[in-house]
């Protein structure tokens, strides 16, 4: 599908920039790019919001007896939790 976008000469001058220093073949899949981090981002916040209300909700204490790997929820969750690594 084909979209026309307007944006300010400073925005178009980034995307330019982008293509030059990171290889990307067009301008096209520089947005893509940008819409997939946009995707990301909701999706962290969403699984956020998913992972409080689990453990607001009481399952996480019944799920808590069951887990036997070894690890602690600190060894990890903070990891889990952090924004997702970028790829350039």
């Amino acid at each position: 599908m084909k979209l026309s976008v307007s944006l300010p000469e400073q925005d178009v001058e980034f995307v330019d920039r982008y293509i030059a220093e990171h290889g990307e073949a067009s301008r096209s899949a520089v947005l893509r790019k940008a819409l997939e981090r946009l995707r990301d981002e909701e999706l962290v916040e969403a699984y956020k919001i998913a992972w409080k209300e689990w453990e607001a909700s009481g399952d996480a204490a019944l799920w808590d007896v069951t887990v036997g790997d070894g690890l602690e929820p600190e060894d990890w969750s903070a990891e889990w939790a952090a924004e997702p690594a970028r790829e350039d």
